[in-house]
């Protein structure tokens, strides 16, 4: 793990407090760590990737870099420009403030960055922390517990085209119940709207962050609620082989 080269991303922007608690954690692991962010907010902007216009790729220091534009633009780059001889050996996005639980990694921009480092080739992880929006108290917790995350997945061989979505709870170290293999839950975003105002031409509306949906007792959400580490292996294979080997249609 010390030689390994590791590659730092976000949705919340290069100066978000779970990026720099990342950052601490990486460099338990390794000295050669690196940081290509956004320069400002992304959140909800998926695998999005800026398909018109110029984006700026600006240095901040030897190690940090932001990009004005998405994860995934800032993947892009790093991969194919900054680490174009030398590619990273793991990528690492988040810390997100806030979980990433269900179907939010359709929605997610820290998915995004590891589903782009996946396709990269690249092992890659989504760490986000459950409730981190209520306060930082738990930030520690964190940071101790990551690394052995890291330190336990990366020796095993992972199937093709797989990250692994991480999710703490909002819990210190001691309070921790341990550490769960999860399946994703069905809880998704996006059907609690606000209606703002209204006209006989127009709505102005908000989508707010409740998610509904079953939450079953194999999957992240509940592990998160119970005070576990949820750690959850995603496919972006997205051919649905069984279906697909069945022979449904008759050309």
């Amino acid at each position: 793990m010390k030689q390994s080269r590791i590659l730092i991303c976000n949705d919340d922007g290069i100066n978000a407090e779970g990026i720099h608690v990342l950052e601490r954690a990486a460099l338990r692991l390794s000295e050669d760590v690196w940081v290509v962010a956004p320069a400002a907010e992304q959140s909800g902007r998926a695998h999005s990737f800026t398909a018109k216009g110029a984006l700026v790729f600006n240095k901040i220091d030897n190690h940090h870099f932001t990009v004005n534009g998405t994860p995934t633009d800032c993947m892009l780059f790093a991969c194919n420009v900054l680490f174009r001889e030398h590619k990273p050996d793991l990528i690492f996005s988040g810390i997100n403030h806030g979980s990433n639980l269900g179907f939010d990694v359709i929605y997610s921009g820290t998915t995004g960055a590891a589903i782009e480092g996946t396709l990269q080739g690249i092992k890659s992880f989504a760490f986000s922390l459950y409730g981190a929006k209520n306060g930082s108290a738990y930030w520690p917790a964190v940071e101790e517990m990551l690394p052995k995350i890291v330190e336990k997945t990366v020796g095993i061989e992972w199937p093709r085209r797989t990250f692994l979505n991480v999710n703490f709870p909002q819990r210190s170290a001691l309070e921790i119940a341990g550490i769960r293999l999860t399946s994703l839950s069905s809880r998704k975003i996006g059907d609690d709207l606000h209606v703002i105002e209204q006209t006989d031409q127009s709505t102005t509306f908000q989508i707010g962050y409740l998610r509904r949906g079953k939450i079953e007792q194999e999957s992240d959400t509940y592990a998160v609620q119970n005070g576990f580490i949820s750690v959850t292996p995603v496919s972006i294979e997205m051919t649905d082989q069984p279906f697909l080997s069945s022979n449904p249609f008759v050309f």
